[in-house]
């Protein structure tokens, strides 16, 4: 690390580095020490790196990719399901001090009821895809913060809903608004810090997909091939699901709703958006060729370990091989764990003594 750092970082970033070695649940809190850093100097590369080395535990890896599995199949490439795995990992691993905020109970009073009409288009985009909704949400929060006489608790709110629901750029952009207005805003350096980092690091997150083809083509081959009847009915343009407009009487009644965005200017914006990321996607710990094996359905059992063979063996059901054949080749792409601490139930002695 170059010297032109004060010691107290140095001495930061070794007690963050003490804890990813000694702690087998310490890389959330080795990665907020190293927000700390930079929070305070930006461009500490040093610290950057301690944040994602921190991430790519193994077995970290394996309990976020279990835990976000629960809502959303790594196969589906859709590109808000994409931002839906972002947001998720962010509130897994953030220890930002506002993170257990209660979005309509702590929003500030006075635009109380203009901010969680925001937030109520925002989540049709997060969970249905509606992208109309977060562009209704931008002008309804910029019109929040305009008519507060508190416009600096109503940018840190927005800012980490933002965060939370995984506009790394949005949140940037309101919070670096936030800093240039208001420099000593409680935690909101730390927390442009840590959503700072997200947006840089978002393509190399090692329990996420890649996101080389987010136009949802690999969901829909799963769909059509898993459950053809469900793919005929809910691929049909004809059935997405209604964008509903803001409740103009939680508004003020001056305001107007902006007409939706051209596509060639949307497109525009997704592009400069895109720019924003900075950070080289590099080699994933995990084996994501798996999913083109899981899309064509041609998986060889061959290439398994002995113990995963003799597993789907003792499975008569054919239907239950199929679904234990899947869930064996999506953990057998995850980074090998030290051999002092795999995982017992598929400690292979155990399997032979058996």
């Amino acid at each position: 690390m170059s010297e032109e750092y004060p010691p107290y970082v140095r001495r930061l970033l070794d007690e963050a580095q003490a804890l990813l070695d000694e702690d087998d649940y310490g890389q959330a809190d080795t990665a907020a020490l190293s927000f700390e850093v930079l929070a305070l100097f930006p461009e500490n590369q040093e610290a950057a790196e301690l944040v994602y080395r921190a991430f790519s535990d193994p077995w970290l890896i394996r309990d976020n990719r279990k835990a976000i599995g629960r809502h959303i199949d790594e196969w589906d490439d859709r590109a808000w399901q994409q931002r839906r795995r972002l947001a998720l990992s962010f509130r897994y691993m953030s220890r930002w001090e506002g993170r257990h905020w209660q979005y309509e109970a702590d929003a500030p009073s006075e635009v109380a009821e203009m901010l969680e009409e925001g937030r109520h288009q925002l989540l049709q985009d997060y969970l249905l895809g509606q992208s109309r909704g977060s562009e209704v949400a931008w002008s309804i929060f910029q019109e929040a913060i305009r008519r507060s006489s508190d416009p600096a608790e109503v940018m840190l709110w927005v800012g980490h809903l933002y965060a939370d629901q995984g506009y790394f750029a949005e949140s940037i952009e309101v919070l670096a608004d936030l800093l240039a207005g208001y420099p000593h805003t409680d935690g909101a350096r730390r927390l442009w810090a840590e959503v700072r980092w997200w947006r840089d690091n978002q393509q190399r997150i090692p329990w996420i997909p890649p996101a080389d083809s987010s136009d949802g083509s690999r969901f829909r081959r799963m769909i059509a091939r898993v459950d053809p009847d469900f793919a005929d009915e809910e691929l049909d343009p004809a059935a997405m699901l209604e964008y509903f407009p803001p409740d103009q009487a939680n508004l003020p009644a001056d305001f107007e709703v902006p007409p939706p965005l051209p596509d060639e200017l949307r497109d525009k914006i997704e592009a400069a958006l895109a720019q924003t990321i900075t950070s080289p996607v590099g080699e994933s710990p995990v084996d994501w060729s798996y999913l083109d094996a899981l899309e064509s359905g041609e998986i060889d059992v061959t290439q398994f370990p002995e113990w995963a063979q003799h597993l789907l063996l003792e499975i008569d059901d054919p239907e239950q091989a199929a679904f234990m054949q899947q869930y064996l080749l999506s953990y057998l792409a995850n980074p090998p764990l030290p051999e002092e601490e795999d995982d017992d139930f598929f400690d292979e002695p155990d399997l032979e003594d058996e």
